[in-house]
């Protein structure tokens, strides 16, 4: 496809690249340690803020990489973050900066499409939930280890859920053990497409090109009703986190 190109990359977090009226952000590998770096974390919410404000974007696409933190990557994470006895101040803006970055999704002015794939923690999967469409990859596995460290998962889980599945059936996946794979999600209504991996990416900007193609006016303004229904999401975060404290006993 041809079209008018732009790009910048922050290395090891996040790459951002303009094809058209389309943007893409792919989160790197590195993604959770950047995000709680204060000295890097502002770029990636400065992209939101000029996706909002530039009227050549139309829809915003949003993708992890394939080789991103998995669960044992993310228990080796939180045991670093514990290691490093990182006080409750510390902890606590961490846990701000997730919910800074899931409520810019969902603010968002835009069309915002989820592609994922592999192994997909609670936090990405909470991402995914902020966003408009969702769409996975066959090989794709919600994991929950935050039963086997004790302690919550961040970003919004019970929040989503309990407006997507009901009260009860989200009850139900958040408090199970088992793991569930891209064909139950699909059939849950957590993601709304799976593709081959081969073809996630390419699918996913013909989503968010579909997008582009309805009244910009007519988008924005649904987005803005939506949302309306997401007005105590900010204070559900702080909740949560407050609650994710007390698990980790700081």
């Amino acid at each position: 496809m041809s079209g008018k190109k732009t790009s910048y990359k922050e290395p090891g977090f996040y790459s951002l690249k303009q094809l058209d009226d389309v943007a893409t952000l792919k989160l790197g590998r590195n993604f959770l340690l950047n995000a709680i770096d204060l000295s890097i974390k502002s770029s990636l919410f400065d992209v939101f803020d000029h996706i909002t404000e530039n009227d050549e974007t139309r829809a915003l696409v949003m993708m992890n990489c394939q080789e991103k933190i998995g669960c044992e990557g993310y228990i080796d994470f939180y045991r670093q973050v514990m290691a490093n006895q990182f006080d409750r101040r510390s902890i606590q803006r961490m846990c701000n900066i997730f919910d800074q970055l899931i409520l810019k999704i969902v603010k968002l002015n835009k069309p915002v499409i989820h592609a994922d794939c592999g192994e997909v923690i609670p936090l990405f999967m909470n991402m995914s939930l902020a966003c408009d469409y969702r769409i996975v990859a066959t090989d794709t596995i919600f994991q929950k280890p935050y039963f086997e460290l004790e302690t919550l998962p961040k970003g919004g889980s019970a929040f989503f859920l309990c407006k997507m599945l009901g009260y009860c059936q989200a009850k139900q996946l958040l408090m199970s053990e088992k793991n569930f794979n891209a064909l139950e999600a699909l059939e849950m209504g957590i993601v709304d497409q799976v593709v081959p991996y081969s073809i996630l990416e390419e699918e996913a900007h013909k989503i968010a090109q579909d997008f582009t193609k309805r009244s910009k006016r007519s988008l924005e303004g649904i987005k803005k009703l939506i949302n309306y229904n997401m007005k105590d999401l900010q204070d559900y975060l702080e909740f949560e986190s407050f609650e994710l404290l007390k698990t980790i006993g700081v």
